[in-house]
């Protein structure tokens, strides 16, 4: 059923093992020697940078939201109202956002809360629950906490993004706490039927009061110490010294208030199971009185972050949208396809302008290798070689005066086009190289595995070719020229065999990678038809296999399901009758 379900998914991950590959969480394409190393890439290493993956490493104080919401002070936005210390300190009379948080993350939008009554519970689970999955759920929370420590349990984490198969491709080590709110209310869930079904109930009084006294004891002690154990003081600070007194008294504040908040809610459930054990209430209202408590203990922390101010009238959303006047000039332009390089904003960062434009910039965490090898050696230098083959028609940029201006690149080398000289390289590091200093109008730079593919071409650059029918996955192309020629197309190489496929007048053919990132292929003389159509095989088989296993897996659960209904005392009884 295991090996099922996993193939149930086999599209997925088929498709997204075969895209990292060629990602710069994959290997590197270049040596050390020559590659420019920045925080944002692998270039050099196999996976991602220890220092660009474990950014978002929680530190000890992280780990205390799980239970208290505002240990490290919520998030580096907070809203506070007037009546804050903070608010009173500086004046402020109407609600405001405050760099409040204090952890060991960059910043953050709010704490990863799983609940005081939740954890209590998970907690109360360690000394009532028998059996090894007590210890398998207790041994997962441990890992995960651990795990989302990243560099600041160096130790353990280093050995896992070294030794641990495709650890050093994931970053933002406290993501794995999502998997955490799995595993801590089951063992909750486990400790309730575990008192709800017991005859005596008084066995767990002990339990209970363990459970109380050393995690409410703990939450006593940070409340008493907390003053004295922490600092409250954030990296960026310093530019907040006017009030940064204000700020550390508000932190502190906060801290205090939200433990005894989490000492409160778990001294309720704790006089509810005791009411429970001691036949005062029955297991009805214990069930209802917890459910209730456990929803008002998140909702009310879950309305600090997601309340009235997150959601905006469809009118707004669409202000969001608006074109600047120089998206409406460009989008005025009626050439189907050419890409645009905003300078006006993070480039490589921020996807605003890809809302209106294709662009050469935006964000993606897992970049082709390849595409961040060219930002990081030559976009980012401001290669306009590199530039021009990539189609870039249109600059944005900010002027002097702070307005927003386009600017038409006549230089742009369009969608495809002939070239007259070849050059063979050695190794990918001279491919990206020989970038510097080169005309891609005449001439294209190639590996030597390409080298029999281009054997014999005597290229003379007459003809032409242009884009006919534009696709994501599918792309037409008409030319005509005089003699076996060889075009270069300014789409991304992803192959070989990844599911680009192209043709002429019809007929599948090979084509190879130029430039160290295009697309390049050998046409024959004439008037024909060119086609590349992204048709990857992870993916379309992949669908079948997903279909295939998730019917089976459906058939096999409905048969179990089936088989403990008719083996149950209801069916037994029912059928007798």
């Amino acid at each position: 059923m295991g090996l099922l379900g996993l193939l149930s998914s086999a599209s997925t991950l088929w498709t997204t093992y075969e895209y990292s590959q060629d990602t710069m969480r994959g290997k590197p394409i270049l040596k050390a020697d020559a590659a420019n190393t920045v925080s944002n890439s692998s270039s050099t290493t196999d996976g991602l940078d220890w220092e660009y993956a474990m950014q978002w490493s929680n530190g000890a104080g992280d780990l205390l939201t799980s239970f208290i919401p505002k240990a490290v002070g919520g998030g580096s936005g907070e809203w506070l109202d007037g009546k804050s210390s903070l608010g009173k300190a500086i004046g402020q009379r109407q609600a405001f956002q405050a760099p409040i948080y204090w952890g060991d993350l960059p910043f953050t939008s709010g704490p990863i809360y799983f609940g005081a009554v939740a954890f209590f519970l998970f907690f109360l689970g360690l000394f009532v629950v028998k059996g090894t999955l007590k210890w398998w759920l207790a041994g997962s929370v441990l890992l995960t906490f651990m795990i989302s420590m990243g560099k600041n349990l160096e130790l353990f984490n280093s050995i896992l993004f070294d030794y641990l198969p495709l650890f050093n491709k994931f970053r933002t080590p406290n993501s794995v706490l999502s998997v955490t709110v799995v595993f801590i209310p089951i063992l909750g869930m486990l400790a309730l039927a575990e008192i709800v079904k017991a005859k005596d109930k008084l066995i767990f009084k002990k339990p209970l009061l363990y459970s109380l006294g050393i995690f409410g004891g703990f939450l006593l002690l940070i409340w008493l110490l907390g003053s004295s154990i922490f600092d409250f003081s954030s990296p960026g600070d310093g530019q907040y010294e006017q009030i940064k007194d204000a700020l550390l008294t508000q932190r502190q504040e906060m801290l205090s208030s939200s433990v005894l908040r989490s000492l409160f809610l778990i001294l309720l459930i704790s006089g509810a199971l005791w009411f429970y054990m001691t036949s005062k209430i029955s297991q009805t209202v214990l069930l209802v009185v917890i459910g209730l408590i456990g929803v008002f203990d998140l909702v009310q922390v879950d309305r600090d972050y997601l309340n009235k101010r997150n959601f905006v009238t469809a009118k707004s959303m669409k202000n969001e949208f608006e074109p600047r006047p120089v998206d409406t000039q460009i989008l005025q332009d009626k050439t189907p396809y050419f890409r645009v390089y905003d300078a006006s904003i993070n480039t490589f960062n921020d996807a605003s302008s890809s809302y209106f434009h294709k662009t050469i910039g935006g964000y993606h965490p897992a970049k082709l290798q390849r595409y961040q090898d060219i930002i990081d050696h030559h976009i980012s230098k401001n290669n306009q070689a590199v530039l021009n083959m990539l189609n870039t028609r249109y600059f944005i940029f900010k002027e002097e005066d702070g307005n927003i201006a386009a600017q038409l690149n006549p230089a742009a080398l369009g969608n495809a086009w002939f070239v007259n000289e070849i050059t063979v390289v050695d190794n990918p590091n001279a491919e990206i190289d020989s970038l510097n200093g080169f005309d891609p109008a005449t001439k294209a730079i190639v590996h030597k595995e390409f080298a029999q593919y281009i054997s014999g071409l005597s290229l003379n650059k007459n003809g032409k070719i242009n884009l006919t029918k534009y696709s994501p996955d599918k792309l037409e192309y008409e030319y005509e020229t005089e003699g076996q020629q060889l075009a270069v197309f300014s789409d991304i190489w992803y192959g070989p065999n990844k599911g680009w496929q192209a043709y002429v007048d019809g007929k599948p053919v090979d084509h190879i990678r130029a430039d160290y990132l295009l697309r390049a292929l050998k046409l024959p003389s004439g008037k024909h038809t060119v086609v590349f159509d992204f048709k990857p095989n992870s993916y379309y088989l992949g669908n079948k296999i997903s279909a295939i296993s998730s019917l089976l897996l459906l058939i096999l659960l409905a048969y179990s399901f089936w088989q403990i209904v008719r083996k149950s005392d209801f069916f037994v009884k029912n059928s007798i009758a």
